[in-house]
């Protein structure tokens, strides 16, 4: 079943909506500043402040649980007050779902894991969202998902089998991360992932909350409408137990970009947009390098756009995907846009890969009705 994107939403360290954060990301402005507190070798032997993203003037003060409804609620006011988007009317909310895409929840990052504590995901983020908003959106319809970097595969997954059960109309899939606490900043530091003098293949820090609302699709829209569909999506991981090195993600994630292919364009080569998550370390970029190496018979790679999100707003994590969704389908969105499909590509931490391929919707003739 295609779904039909019918509302998205941002905020980023370039801008509170998706309209200005989506420019600043393709115009390649950069707000990066000095981090206080956390320090990094400058590779002369002294030592400099790292460098990072912060989202300066909305989410100072709130901490990890805390920031996540912050920034998530942030990119929901966006979707809900953007003035092209068709939100749901009042009465519709009940017969809505919400998928919240959260980190990976690593107890070397954030000194507890899930298993734990297993109504934490409920308790101290998707509640206090429902309640931040203030929207009637019945428990039962809400899922959370703590899959970082690929989670916005998961939940389109998961909100397609909502979708097609008819439990709900529609589904806004909402996620948001920060890697600028003080805990995942000790946490990058002592794994030597922050980019400094001595590091120059590290990261830089970011924070950013993204969602977009699905409905199921149709194939044609009016004339004086635009839209976009997602076509196919997919996770792909390694055997159980087992940590794959860079060849490995590499190969999972030309099988997941293949997959997808092959349910949106076969038999054709893809030559639309490319989003990433590189983030500047080697290991994303060795994967990237060796699934392009196993790609080249299916991917036009000279006739294709590449987007890295990451060099304009730094590591986002968990909104990754989302966020870069919603840069590809703004850009389809535009009549102007010479790309008519976007590929949406996701590797995390956990060894996990995935794909999301989208379409702008053409416009189709519209006739009027004779009265």
């Amino acid at each position: 079943m295609r779904m039909a994107v019918t509302g998205l939403g941002m905020v980023t360290s370039l801008g509170y909506g998706r309209t200005g954060s989506s420019a600043a990301i393709r115009a390649g402005l950069t707000r990066a500043r000095e981090l206080p507190g956390i320090m990094v070798p400058d590779g002369d032997g002294e030592v400099t402040p790292a460098r990072g993203h912060p989202i300066e003037g909305f989410a100072e003060g709130f901490f990890q649980a805390g920031a996540w409804v912050r920034l998530a609620s942030g990119a929901m006011e966006d979707l809900l007050y953007e003035g092209d988007t068709r939100a749901p009317l009042p009465g519709a909310w009940p017969r809505t779902g919400l998928m919240a895409l959260m980190p990976l929840l690593d107890p070397a990052r954030f000194m507890w894991a899930i298993d734990q504590q297993p109504d934490s995901l409920a308790e101290y983020f998707t509640e206090p969202l429902r309640q931040v908003l203030g929207l009637p959106i019945p428990p039962e319809n809400i899922r959370a998902i703590a899959s970082g970097h690929t989670s916005l595969a998961e939940g389109l997954q998961r909100a397609e089998a909502l979708l097609g059960s008819r439990q709900v109309d529609r589904v806004v899939l909402v996620g948001a991360d920060s890697y600028l606490d003080g805990l995942t900043l000790d946490w990058l530091s002592q794994h030597g992932r922050l980019k400094s003098g001595e590091a120059p293949t590290g990261l830089l820090p970011g924070q950013a909350g993204a969602c977009l609302m699905v409905e199921r699709g149709v194939d044609r829209v009016p004339a004086s409408e635009s839209g976009c569909h997602i076509l196919a999506s997919t996770v792909k991981s390694p055997p159980p137990g087992e940590f794959p090195g860079a060849t490995q993600r590499g190969q999972l994630l030309a099988e997941a970009i293949q997959e997808v292919l092959s349910s949106g364009s076969p038999g054709t080569s893809f030559r639309g947009e490319l989003v990433l998550d590189l983030n500047g370390e080697q290991w994303k970029a060795h994967a990237w390098g060796h699934a392009q190496v196993l790609l080249r018979q299916r991917v036009d790679f000279d006739g294709c756009g590449t987007l890295l999100p990451c060099e304009s707003i730094g590591e986002v994590g968990a909104a990754s995907g989302l966020l870069g969704a919603g840069l590809a389908l703004t850009s389809l969105l535009d009549p102007g846009s010479a790309a008519g499909e976007a590929l949406i590509c996701g590797l995390a931490d956990s060894g996990q890969v995935s794909a999301v391929l989208v379409r702008g919707v053409a416009r189709a003739p519209f006739i009027a009705k004779r009265s």
